[in-house]
């Protein structure tokens, strides 16, 4: 894996270099969505247990 990536970073042609730079662009737009996405699922996670845990305590009083 590390021989191909080093085998790109030598290849000069324009063309090569504008395709990985939009693969590159593409990925890092899809881990930026992807991450948002992950954070909005934790954060509805961490409240479900919060509610969920206060409605216990509740009900054990």
């Amino acid at each position: 894996m590390l021989r191909k990536l080093h085998e790109l970073m030598k290849d000069n042609s324009a063309a090569t270099a504008v395709e990985y730079g939009l693969l590159v662009g593409v990925f890092a737009i899809g881990m930026t969505f992807g991450a948002r996405s992950l954070t909005n699922q934790l954060y509805n996670l961490w409240h479900a247990v919060e509610n969920n845990s206060n409605k216990a305590l509740k009900s054990h009083n």
